[in-house]
């Protein structure tokens, strides 16, 4: 059978390969773009927040709202743009066509901004729904100018960086490198904002260093402290969601390389199996949840989230269609959060659940178009792993597969569904995207 490089159409910003494997590094990491592409991706790695504050981040709104943080935080979106915009300018139209193929993804920041006039503070909606489409636009451009594995090299080089300097961070400056805000002051959070950040981070680190294919003999050392690294910084994060979620990927992993040899009546049947496994272990967890929240060291309130995920349900209640306006519920002591914050007598910057969170900032309209993405992500990836010999095609896609079940998953207790300035909510825009180009190259193949 015809490799994928063979068999797939020519996409836009796909690049002429060199003849060895040290000219295409050289030739990569060669572009002073390559290099500057690293600075925006750092920007939304760390959420836009120093290394060096150690402050707690569920006031972060109301902080940012008075006069000085209004305008320095105003001004940080205005820069982050710029950059997002310097490369998207450049492939303007290649990006242009890509964004036609994944409308669902690069609608979501546009109703955001036109639903500005109901938000409870239209200016930061604006803003903050101007840097996700920034950083959506971003995404595609990596997509349109990369292949699969230059994509995974650059996430490979970025979270050595990060997860190298969060463990310094958390040994050398332990004023800085725990989580000591968070009243968890053995826990690591490095670099990022919080434990459970650098938890979430470091698992997604982990996924792309098992998912890349280094190319030199220095690429195949780095992966390999990468997985090292990342499984450190999970370890210490003290991250219980970050740690059931580790397992699942192991799992995950083991499951999807067993089953690539299998042929594709048997990997069907396989996959079903596995589904009803996965599906019985979801209902005995429901049916009976305290023994697994006893073993991830919660209680059966989720540490206080079920009582918030009641009171966030009233809230939604009052605008249902709506919302409060994207990024503008959160506010501290004002508006509609100030009632949950009495309600839980709790500092509170999100629902604790991603998809409350965007059914909070943009109604059902907004879940509406989550749910369709993670549906259609869904779709695409499964046509792939049916439709699919290609050894290449199928890394490429049990990679962006399982970006889109732990940004699921880890959406239900924490939250950062369409987060403007989170790499984790756009590493998930680069899975869906990367499905949908996937499943169009499968089939345009088949045609042939």
């Amino acid at each position: 059978m015809a490799t994928a490089q063979i068999l797939r159409p020519p996409i836009a910003g796909e690049h002429r390969r060199p003849a060895s494997k040290t000219e295409a590094t050289d030739e990569f990491w060669g572009r002073a773009s390559t290099w500057g592409l690293l600075a925006p991706l750092l920007y939304f790695a760390l959420d836009g927040v120093s290394p060096f504050v150690n402050g707690g981040t569920a006031m972060r709104a109301v902080m940012t709202s008075s006069a000085g943080g209004a305008i320095i935080d105003r001004l940080g979106n205005i820069l982050i743009f710029a950059a997002c915009m310097f490369f998207v300018i450049r492939r303007h139209e290649s990006i242009r066509r890509l964004s036609l193929k994944v409308r669902l993804i690069t609608i979501f920041p546009i109703v955001a901004i036109l639903l500005a006039p109901v938000s409870q503070q239209v200016t930061r909606t604006i803003s903050s729904g101007t840097v996700l489409l920034g950083g959506i636009f971003l995404m595609l451009y990596i997509m349109s100018r990369y292949t699969f594995n230059e994509v995974m090299e650059i996430f490979l080089v970025l979270g050595t960086g990060t997860i190298v300097a969060s463990i310094l961070f958390a040994l050398g400056l332990p004023q800085y490198g725990r989580d000591l805000m968070g009243g968890h002051s053995s826990a690591w959070k490095g670099i990022f904002s919080a434990k459970n950040y650098l938890g979430n981070m470091a698992l997604f680190f982990l996924t792309v260093a098992v998912a890349y294919r280094p190319r030199t003999s220095f690429f195949r050392s780095l992966r390999l402290s990468q997985i090292f690294f990342c499984l450190v910084a999970i370890a210490f994060s003290r991250a219980a969601t970050s740690y059931m979620l580790t397992a699942v990927y192991i799992a995950y992993a083991v499951v999807t390389n067993i089953l690539r040899g299998f042929r594709k009546k048997d990997y069907f049947v396989t996959f079903i199996v596995f589904a009803v496994i996965f599906g019985s272990v979801i209902a005995m967890i429901v049916l009976e949840p305290t023994f697994l929240f006893s073993l991830l060291g919660k209680d059966v309130t989720l540490t206080g989230r079920t009582e918030i995920w009641d009171a966030v349900l009233g809230s939604i209640a009052k605008r249902p269609l709506l919302g409060y306006g994207y990024q503008a519920f959160w506010l501290g002591f004002k508006g509609e959060s100030y009632r949950i914050i009495l309600t839980v007598t709790w500092a509170l910057g999100q629902a604790q659940n991603g998809f409350l969170d965007v059914t909070l900032e943009m109604g059902v309209i907004g879940l509406a178009l989550v749910l369709l993405i993670f549906g259609f992500a869904f779709r695409d990836g499964l046509s792939c792993l049916l439709g699919s010999r290609d050894e290449g095609l199928l890394r490429a896609v049990e990679w962006y597969l399982i970006i889109v079940i732990l940004t699921l998953i880890y959406n239900l207790d924490e939250s950062f569904l369409f987060e403007p300035k989170h790499l984790g909510s756009l590493m998930f825009v680069i899975a869906c995207v990367g499905l949908k180009l996937e499943r169009k190259r499968l089939l345009a193949s088949q045609l042939r």
